[in-house]
């Protein structure tokens, strides 16, 4: 009788696995600028434009900040605007290495299956933080002011990049059930634009119209420009960040957990 070796064990490592594919995703952004445009140059542009046009406005008014002056309301407005519409390209991501075959070819490894959906959304983060780096760095230059220096500014692009991973998160879930990347490049940004824009970005909610009230003070946009203007004011914090938090934790698990079943259940 021949003896046979005992099959060995696969260990799965999903935060060493999903280091790497991180790594990979980075890489082959760096490989590839031209992937950079969108969300890192299109934001800049999108904030001289807004503070060329509007940052003058509102000089006494109720939506000022601690400057007396609209844009540094409005900057953190456009910081979360931006990187909300961002975060749908996490799951336009997903849908193009799963139409490339290269999904398959990760399954076919032996990897923790869910490190393909975190290296994902690990790579984006840097994006999103380097992101909100480039914009605050901006917009110091425009006249943006943050009381407590550079530990606000830390604070803010930490805050910046945590809500977008939440919005990055539901956008992969949405895609994965999308399942179709023609479709999803014209459905994903459609709740991004709305989250944006009905919200306390761009004017307070009082300042609204009456029907948008109701969903713009439970929007997370607003919680999270609120967060902001509180970092950069010296103002309260403990409430916008506590529902901030609440909005993160919700945008993360639930929809993290319908992306990471639709994922292991595709193909």
């Amino acid at each position: 009788m021949i003896a046979t070796a005992p099959t060995a064990l696969v260990r799965y490592r999903p935060a060493r696995d999903s280091a790497l594919i991180a790594g990979r995703n980075l890489r082959v952004l760096r490989k590839n600028p031209g992937r950079m445009i969108y969300p890192l140059v299109q934001p800049l542009v999108l904030l001289v434009m807004f503070v060329s046009v509007f940052g003058n406005l509102a000089v006494a008014g109720h939506a000022a900040g601690a400057s007396g002056t609209y844009r540094q309301f409005l900057i953190p407005g456009i910081i979360i605007e931006n990187a909300t519409l961002t975060a749908p390209t996490t799951g336009l991501a997903l849908l193009r290495d799963a139409s490339s075959g290269l999904a398959d070819r990760f399954r076919s490894l032996p990897m923790a299956r869910a490190a393909v959906l975190a290296g994902r959304l690990a790579a984006d983060a840097v994006v999103f933080a380097v992101q909100a780096v480039l914009l605050l760095a901006l917009a110091t230059l425009l006249g943006f002011h943050v009381r407590h220096g550079l530990a606000g500014l830390t604070a803010i692009t930490a805050v910046t990049g945590a809500f977008a991973v939440g919005v990055a998160v539901l956008s992969a879930w949405l895609a994965l059930l999308i399942n179709d990347q023609e479709t999803a490049e014209r459905v994903l940004f459609f709740p991004a634009i709305a989250l944006a824009f009905v919200s306390s970005a761009f004017a307070p909610v009082a300042d609204l119209a009456g029907w948008m009230q109701p969903v713009a003070r439970v929007n997370p946009v607003t919680a999270a420009a609120g967060v902001i203007r509180s970092l950069a004011s010296g103002g309260a914090l403990a409430a916008p960040l506590l529902e901030l938090g609440c909005w993160t934790a919700v945008l993360i698990l639930i929809p993290g957990t319908l992306a990471a079943r639709r994922w292991h259940a595709a193909r």
